[in-house]
């Protein structure tokens, strides 16, 4: 079965608004058992539009396409796919009042463009939209030995939501009901995108060859964490669990303690949770990350339970008269060392009183590097109840990739240090 979205609209193509339908209508598919296999953004062009609707109809199951609906010379959706369906476009006495109505209700008198919206594909069932003026279609569309469900969908997410969720997929549902998809990510830290994916290759390929591409794989990567998701569709859905923790179980003896957790787990909630189960608790020391490790650790719920606090001892005067680093550090070793992240790391233990204390200094960038310090590197140092650890990295990109890999790197540390 092949799906595919048609997002429409300029504004898509020109940067000035982002595309987030794409996302959100692939997790919704994906959650049904449905996966999409093409999408594709078009301008507000009558023949681009046209033509690309004509292809997606000519070869995919389901079409869905969102945006061009309203009432403005530039909504081409409705036009577009009369064209390409060659069907009328039939005025809905029934939609007109409905619009009539939304404007009635809010006190404003209805413009004359919005009489556009009241025009539906010859055979096609409205959806209502609940929240503004332009209502969906639903159009089941057959031509010689092939059926297409096509639905016409508005572009802002306020009003395409509740369309997808109450209307297109249990329209979809329906439809196809035994299709079952089920998905797993792990998540890597520690190895390389290229190593990881030249560990895991020898599985996926000898999985692939004997599940006839019933199971599907995918390695993502970002700021060093590398996901590997794997995904099996079918009917049988207690052979799909069996199938997925056995490829899991694979995994974890090939990837070993570089796994860190699954799914949605981060690495400030793994932590978190080991510190938790230890009833240990934590402070940090940051610099040139200016409290974002912090930021992370308190996103998880509950972190109270086992943060003490951090500060940001963004100068060396906060790093001497605050943390309690020694002048002769800094004058020796510099801000940016391994000798004074463990000072920084001892003093917001000892002042906060925690079980574990992490500290990052560094050069974030893009300038105050030197050929002894360049932009990138970054010191890291961990204290432990029986224990002291330092490292440094060197990582490169902008300042903000810079701050998260250092944050993503102290982390890691930590979780791999935790008794």
């Amino acid at each position: 079965m092949k799906t595919e979205l048609i997002c429409t609209g300029s504004e898509l193509l020109t940067g000035e608004k982002i595309n987030t339908n794409v996302a959100y209508i692939g997790e919704r598919l994906r959650s049904i058992g449905i996966e999409l296999a093409r999408a594709t953004t078009a301008g507000d062009n009558l023949k681009e539009i046209t033509e690309i609707f004509s292809v997606a109809i000519a070869g995919s199951d389901i079409v869905i396409v969102t945006g061009g609906l309203g009432p403005t010379f530039d909504d081409l959706t409705r036009k577009a796919a009369s064209k390409a369906l060659r069907k009328k476009l039939v005025f809905s006495r029934e939609i007109m009042q409905e619009i009539a109505r939304h404007f009635a209700d809010r006190g404003m008198e209805m413009p004359k463009g919005n009489e556009s919206q009241a025009y539906i594909i010859d055979g096609a069932t409205p959806i209502p939209n609940r929240i503004g003026t332009a209502p969906g279609q639903i159009i089941d569309y057959r031509k010689q030995d092939r059926e297409t469900l096509i639905f016409l969908l508005p572009g802002p997410p306020k009003e395409l939501y509740p369309m997808v969720e109450y209307t297109l997929l249990p329209c979809i549902k329906k439809k196809y009901p035994h299709v079952i998809i089920k998905s797993k990510a792990l998540h890597v830290y520690g190895l390389t995108e290229s190593k990881v994916n030249e560990i895991i290759t020898p599985l996926i390929e000898a999985k692939r060859s004997a599940d006839a591409g019933q199971v599907t794989f995918s390695i993502l990567s970002h700021f060093s964490i590398i996901d590997v998701q794997f995904s099996m569709r079918g009917t049988d859905e207690l052979l799909i669990d069996e199938t997925l923790r056995k490829i899991k179980t694979s995994f974890y003896a090939l990837l070993k303690e570089n796994i860190y957790g699954e799914d949605h787990q981060s690495l400030e909630s793994v932590v978190g949770e080991s510190l938790l189960r230890n009833k240990k608790t934590l402070s940090v020391a940051e610099s040139c990350t200016g409290g974002h490790l912090s930021n992370r650790i308190t996103n998880v719920p509950g972190s109270s339970a086992y943060f003490r606090g951090g500060m940001v001892s963004y100068s060396n005067t906060s790093k001497i008269d605050v943390l309690g680093v020694a002048p002769a550090t800094i004058d020796t070793y510099g801000a940016v060392s391994e000798e004074t992240a463990i000072e920084m790391a001892r003093g917001v233990k000892k002042i906060i009183t925690s079980d574990y204390a992490v500290a990052i200094s560094g050069v974030a960038g893009p300038s105050g590097g030197t050929s002894l310090k360049p932009v990138g590197l970054v010191c890291f140092a961990l204290v432990t109840p029986g224990a002291e650890y330092t490292e440094k990295k060197k990582f490169t990109g902008s300042r903000h990739e810079i701050k998260e890999n250092s944050v993503n790197f102290a982390l890691d540390v930590l979780r791999r240090r935790m008794v």
